[in-house]
C-alpha cells in the first residue's frame, strides 16, 4: 500500500514538472515514473492526459498574463481559444472519467493547475 502511494506521488510530481509549454512524448512521459499506475490507463487515456497537461500549461500562462494585463487583446483571444479547446475535451473526458484510475490522475493534475493559478 505504501509503495503504491509512493508510485502515485512520483507520478504526480512528474506531472507538476511539465509546466513548460512543450508537449512531451509518451516515452519520455513514462520514463520519469514507475509505471505501476499509468500502465493501468489505455494508450488513448495516456495521450489525453499528456494533451491536457499541455493545455493546462497554456491556460496557466494565459491566466498569469491576464492578472497583470487584463486589457491585453492578444491574450484575451488566446483565452477564448483555450476555452473552446476545453469544450472539445468534454466528450472524451466524460468517457474517461468513468475509469477510477484515470479520474484520480486527472483530478490531481487539476490540483496542480489550481495551485499554479
Amino acid at each position: 500500500m505504501l509503495d503504491s502511494k509512493s508510485n502515485r506521488r512520483n507520478f504526480f510530481k512528474f506531472l507538476g514538472l511539465t509546466t513548460g509549454a512543450t508537449l512531451i512524448s509518451p516515452s519520455s512521459f513514462a520514463s520519469h515514473l514507475d509505471l505501476t499506475e499509468i500502465k493501468k490507463l489505455t494508450s488513448e487515456q495516456r495521450e489525453f492526459i499528456i494533451l491536457h497537461e499541455k493545455w493546462m500549461d497554456e491556460f496557466i500562462e494565459v491566466i498569469r498574463v491576464r492578472k497583470t494585463e487584463p486589457e491585453n487583446r492578444e491574450n484575451n483571444k488566446k483565452m477564448i481559444a483555450i476555452t473552446e479547446m476545453a469544450e472539445e475535451f468534454k466528450p472524451k473526458l466524460n468517457e474517461f472519467m468513468k475509469d477510477g484510475v484515470f479520474a484520480v490522475i486527472y483530478k490531481l493534475s487539476l490540483e496542480r493547475m489550481t495551485k499554479e493559478i
